[in-house]
């Protein structure tokens, strides 16, 4: 059974929600239209508000009707009253709220999440994610945003990407390093620049950046001529980057033994039998 009522009340005991997730209620053009219908016909969905306390009410959905009855000068609204809850509930309302409309910015959505985690006491993504009927590892990667850096935060805001990108673009990040003189700020900015303009156009692109890029001491120099080259496709990357089978097995050999010897891991009798064989062989080869 529901539990909440209808009625009419005063636009000025409504409160607007600060902790609302979204911050941005749409275009000026489409607020006019909500203006425009407003004035003709009313408001024709209530307001879904909480009660405070006794004559106040925080407003959880309807925020632009909120907005523009005041500017109409509404006395009064049909709204929607939902008994109090606690924090936690609010925000798992909150979200279910915004995520049956418009589509998320990333961030909003993420900050939503981290939120709704903090305020329940979930101390797994897997409880959380259970709540809020979505997969782990979209939660996983919607929280992974909030942890970038303030800079890549605001890169991504300002090159517009979608959500896609933005979850690659997590995955990706650790993989990159400096390729000669081009730093890895540089190199994001290059990227994000890419995917502006469209010569990068699918998330699945930087999939295939990180998987370049961890041989990038092998494809230095083909980096280098994509990095450089604005109009060099990450599939035309990839097609210089390809390797046999056999090369590809020499280079993991290479990586191997390069790091046993960083961390000064001593090599096995067998290994070292081996490694001797593949000397001579080498020495008879070259």
């Amino acid at each position: 059974m529901n539990n909440y009522v209808y009625k009419d009340i005063e636009v000025d005991k409504i409160e607007q929600d600060d902790e609302q997730p979204r911050k941005d209620f749409g275009t000026d053009g489409d607020k006019n239209r909500l203006l425009v219908s407003l004035k003709e016909i009313g408001i024709q969905r209530a307001l879904n508000v909480m009660e405070i306390e006794k004559g106040r009410y925080l407003l959880i959905d309807g925020h632009r009707r909120h907005i523009c009855a005041k500017e109409l000068g509404f006395k009064k609204v049909p709204c929607q009253v939902v008994p109090k809850m606690s924090e936690g509930e609010l925000e798992l309302r909150r979200f279910e709220t915004q995520n049956n409309f418009r589509p998320w910015k990333p961030l909003e959505r993420s900050d939503s999440i981290a939120r709704i985690k903090r305020k329940n006491n979930f101390k797994t993504n897997k409880e959380l994610a259970k709540a809020i009927h979505m997969s782990e590892s979209v939660v996983g990667n919607s929280l992974s945003l909030r942890n970038q850096k303030l800079e890549y935060i605001e890169m991504m805001e300002r090159f517009d990407l979608s959500e896609s990108y933005r979850i690659e673009f997590v995955r990706l990040k650790p993989k990159l390093r400096k390729i000669k003189d081009i730093e890895v700020e540089a190199i994001i900015r290059i990227l994000f620049d890419r995917v502006q303009n469209q010569i990068i156009k699918s998330a699945k692109d930087f999939r295939k950046l990180g998987r370049i890029f961890l041989r990038a001491t092998a494809n230095e120099q083909e980096l280098y001529k994509f990095l450089n080259d604005p109009d060099m496709t990450v599939d035309e990357l990839e097609q210089r980057t390809i390797q046999s089978g056999f090369s590809l097995l020499i280079e993991q050999l290479i990586q191997k033994v390069s790091g046993k010897r960083k961390k000064a891991v001593a090599f096995s009798s067998q290994e070292k039998e081996f490694l001797l064989q593949l000397r001579d062989l080498l020495n008879k080869a070259l």
